[in-house]
């Protein structure tokens, strides 16, 4: 599975905090009724450690670790099947192991600085974060001329009505939003509202 050409087949990457067997089932069954099938899991919670190994169950659901800040989140991701990994900041050691490894890392920034920084370290695929707070589309669109080689996956605020403002930028390949998976319905297990949220999202996106 090319995981790259997929998200940007999708155009978004769903976020969640998961912390139980039962909570990767529900949520990969989503996904897939949906037709969205990756997920962003943050590492937010001690708990998601633990849970990360029953994705290998779901096949179908490309799995990508978030809030990884160690070398050890690294191996977790690829002890549990990840297909990519992402990290809040720009870390030039957390990239080369995870190059090392063969694992796909796609790095935090927002600032010029970072952009290079990640850019000499060979990567064109960034994570913008957080993205309302950082000057949102204003700021990505200012960064499309000075670095055209560059594309963007911009999270932080994102939701289903200002999704769009950020896909319609020219680089801006897709966008992460934890409000497709908010964490109130997951603790009160409200499986068919987040099927349906999923899916309003995956019809308006569609609409770029």
């Amino acid at each position: 599975m090319d995981v790259l050409k997929l998200i940007e087949e999708l155009k978004v990457i769903p976020l969640a905090t998961l912390t139980s067997e039962e909570e990767v089932l529900e949520i990969c069954n989503c996904l897939s009724l949906a037709s969205i099938p990756v997920i962003e899991v943050t590492l937010r919670d001690e708990r998601v450690k633990n849970i990360l190994k029953y994705f290998k169950n779901y096949s179908n659901i490309a799995l990508g670790v978030g809030t990884v800040r160690t070398v050890n989140d690294i191996d977790l991701a690829l002890e549990s099947g990840a297909s990519f990994i992402i990290t809040p900041g720009f870390s030039s050691s957390l990239s080369s192991y995870a190059k090392n490894k063969g694992m796909l890392l796609i790095p935090g920034i927002q600032t010029p600085s970072e952009i290079i920084q990640a850019s000499e370290a060979g990567h064109k695929i960034l994570k913008f974060f957080p993205a309302e707070l950082s000057g949102g589309v204003e700021r990505l669109n200012a960064y499309k001329s000075v670095f055209p080689d560059i594309a963007f996956i911009p999270t932080g605020g994102i939701n289903e009505d200002n999704i769009n403002r950020y896909l319609n930028l020219k680089n801006v390949i897709a966008s992460g939003a934890s409000a497709m998976i908010p964490e109130n319905l997951v603790c009160n297990k409200s499986w068919d509202e987040i099927t349906s949220k999923l899916i309003n999202i995956r019809t308006v996106v569609n609409k770029v």
